[in-house]
């Protein structure tokens, strides 16, 4: 009995722990993302589905598009009640080249003139 309490109890911890990351990468399935946070898309997403995608937990700092989703996100969804200021160098440096609003979608970035230019947000 103690073996299998325990069991269980490691296994919620371990999904805390990936629930609480500060990002991470995933390959989207064939049904609508639910993002819940801020995600951003690799590809111009009807519906945010399919292609790759990165979760974020925006909590005032500054965080860095790492991986192959640097300079490659075409869209955005904003489930936070925050803006989300996205720039195109690392580490929050220059100018604010894209404001995604407290709880919005937008799923063509190429209609701002941010299309693959995500580096980091705040």
């Amino acid at each position: 009995m103690k073996r299998k309490t325990t069991l269980t109890v490691g296994a919620v911890l371990l999904s805390a722990a990936a629930l609480f990351g500060t990002s991470a990468t995933a390959q989207a399935s064939s049904a609508a993302t639910p993002c819940g946070t801020f995600c951003l898309f690799q590809h111009d997403e009807h519906n945010f589905w399919g292609g790759k995608y990165m979760l974020f937990w925006p909590d005032g700092t500054c965080q860095n598009v790492e991986g192959p989703m640097n300079n490659s996100a075409s869209s955005m969804i904003n489930d936070t009640g925050r803006s989300v200021r996205l720039y195109n160098s690392a580490n929050c440096a220059g100018a604010v080249g894209y404001t995604a609003k407290p709880n919005s979608e937008d799923e063509d970035f190429s209609n701002n003139g941010f299309d693959n230019k995500a580096s980091s947000l705040r």
